[in-house]
């Protein structure tokens, strides 16, 4: 599709301001900047896919819909426009002329796009809720892309979320270089214990180690997974690249409307 469409056109931050909430940042160190994001519920998204291993490149906010939309006997007919409609007629109850931006456009390291709309699960039974919802749908299958919904539900569900948080403490955190080289050295492509870790080094300190071996994490210098519970001494820790997560595979899957 062309015009106003693209995600190569200008962003449309500015026509986010429009909206009421907040917006808060979310460090991005892969693509050198922070991530701009309305809300709690976009910035809880924001940094999953920034910790994700398989994504290559965040755009927030990434283009502008534009679509025509009427309502017959309870039925729904919605037609996406190639660009910014030169006459737009007053909306009615049961037609109207309007436009999406949606949350992310989230590219992976296999070329991969998925388009994502962040919602609260209250606001989903909302007619214009629904409408929205469709347009992304149907943008996102003509582009070839898949379209994700999450809501607080997903993203609050399981370890994942507080595992991220846990370990992006330590990004900054101050290191002993040698011991750093040491973890990455011991980490087994087939996962060995962060205890065990300790006891490889003969480290009787293992909250020093702890504090080592979360940096190397949130750094990507060594991989573990944080789907599937709370990380503890006993989960087990990879060498950078031996083990990935999706949350595209299981909570986030694509959605329908």
């Amino acid at each position: 599709m062309t015009g106003s469409n693209q995600p190569g056109t200008p962003s449309t931050f500015r026509l986010r301001r429009r909206t009421p909430g907040s917006f808060l940042l979310v460090p991005c160190p892969q693509q050198n900047r922070s991530i701009r994001c309305q809300g709690q519920l976009e910035a809880v998204a924001a940094t999953i896919l920034v910790a994700c291993p398989i994504v290559a490149h965040i755009q927030e906010q990434p283009l502008t819909v534009w679509y025509r939309w009427r309502e017959s006997d309870g039925l729904l007919d919605v037609q996406l426009l190639e660009s910014v409609p030169e006459k737009r007629p007053k909306n009615r109850s049961d037609a109207g002329t309007s436009y999406i931006v949606p949350d992310f456009l989230i590219e992976a390291k296999d070329g991969q796009k998925r388009l994502v709309e962040i919602k609260a699960s209250s606001r989903l039974a909302r007619p214009i809720a629904q409408r929205k919802l469709e347009v992304a749908r149907q943008y996102a299958a003509a582009e070839g892309w898949t379209f994700h919904l999450v809501t607080e539900k997903e993203l609050h569900s399981g370890s994942l979320l507080a595992n991220v948080r846990l370990i992006n403490r330590y990004r900054q955190t101050q290191t002993d270089s040698g011991l750093l080289q040491d973890l990455q050295t011991l980490a087994s492509p087939t996962g060995i214990s962060l205890r065990d870790l300790g006891r490889s080094l003969r480290e009787s300190d293992l909250p020093k180690i702890r504090t080592h071996v979360f940096h190397l994490l949130a750094t990507g210098s060594l991989a573990f997974d944080p789907c599937t519970e709370a990380i503890s001494d006993e989960s087990l820790i990879y060498p950078k690249g031996t083990i990935t997560w999706d949350p595209f595979d299981s909570v986030w899957a694509p959605s329908g409307c």
